[in-house]
């Protein structure tokens, strides 16, 4: 890890009309600690349409940016990372990326200790003007069709898959829109509770269809065959989902992605044990639980071929928490040392 300087202009992404408004009073209330802090903020509008890459890349080409620091969810981060990649690959200008998260569940951060929400807030401000840098891997996603031709594709900075949990996520975000039109209940029923509520349908209805399919995963010239596969998740930090920790070993910065493979719902039952970071158990006590804490496979280069059965016309696919182009074929590739973050003096999960 490397400590930079407070020196130089800080320029905060963030979208105030996200969370019906309540976004601009973090940012107003970020822009006050920054100063402070004597980080000279400067305030950037994220844009619609995917334009906020784009704008921000051209922003950072004058130079005169020290740091760029997110605000708000997972969306937030990885337009703000990607326009630190593209100013990077465009115009030679590099700068760190700092974290001031407010989404749900904040794998990138909480990866790395730092937590999210306003009470947060002045920690967070004083994490990045300690300018304490460490390098992150980044995921590079294909989606190819039929004929091998790529149809799709993304950066990633958390976590790709497909199968159970990406419909769980579509779920939540097609009942988060309806949710969205009833001014009541749209206050009670969003973030988490829509995750349960998602999740615990989804979970019944796939049990009793058995949404099920084969998979060809070749990792580093290996290849690997699975038969009555649930769900297929490329990590790249420690965290998933906010709450689960599939690989304790893994590193953001090691150059490889581990691959954990579901095949059943008790797969998912053994994790709720093994993986959750609310349950740490030891060896000792998964053994008397008559449970194993399963080693997964990992690499630079990874291939994805589905073959889903009659009657299974689609499985869902995600990249950080966000529906991505399903395809039956996937190029997976970790673009080792790709990003710069602001980390705690000591980095650890949280």
């Amino acid at each position: 890890m490397a400590r930079r300087g407070s020196n130089g202009r800080s320029l905060l992404v963030g979208n105030p009309t996200a969370h019906s408004g309540k976004a601009g009073k973090a940012i107003k209330a970020a822009m006050h600690v920054l100063e402070q802090a004597r980080l000279h903020p400067e305030f950037f509008a994220t844009l619609p349409d995917g334009a906020t890459v784009p704008a921000l890349s051209e922003r950072l080409e004058t130079g005169d940016i020290a740091r760029v620091i997110y605000l708000g969810g997972d969306g937030t981060f990885a337009d703000t990372a990607k326009g630190i990649i593209l100013a990077r690959e465009s115009y030679g200008v590099d700068v760190p990326l700092g974290m001031l998260p407010m989404g749900t569940a904040n794998d990138q951060g909480r990866s790395f200790g730092v937590r999210a929400g306003i009470k947060a807030l002045e920690t967070n401000v004083q994490i990045i003007a300690e300018g304490i840098e460490q390098w992150l891997d980044v995921g590079r996603v294909e989606a190819l069709d039929e004929a091998g031709v790529v149809v799709a594709q993304d950066l990633w900075f958390d976590s790709w898959g497909v199968g159970l949990s990406a419909q769980i996520l579509a779920k939540r975000n097609r009942e988060r829109e309806l949710v969205a039109k009833v001014p009541v209940i749209r206050q009670i029923y969003r973030d988490k509770l829509v995750y349960v509520r998602a999740g615990i349908s989804s979970y019944f209805r796939s049990l009793l269809r058995r949404r099920k399919c084969a998979a060809e995963i070749t990792i580093d010239g290996e290849r690997h065959e699975y038969q009555g596969v649930t769900d297929i998740v490329i990590t790249g930090t420690i965290l998933y989902g906010g709450d689960w920790i599939f690989a304790p070993e893994c590193k953001p910065d090691d150059g490889k992605f581990e691959v954990v493979i579901m095949k059943s719902h008790a797969d998912w039952a053994s994790a709720t044990v093994v993986a959750h970071k609310k349950l740490p158990v030891t060896e000792d006590e998964l053994e008397v639980l008559g449970v194993r804490r399963r080693r997964w496979n990992a690499g630079k280069h990874i291939e994805v071929r589905l073959f889903r059965p009659t009657g299974i016309s689609k499985l869902h696919s995600q990249i950080d928490g966000e529906e991505f182009t399903y395809a039956d074929h996937y190029r997976i590739e970790n673009l080792f040392h790709h990003l710069r973050i602001i980390v705690p003096e000591d980095p650890h999960w949280v």
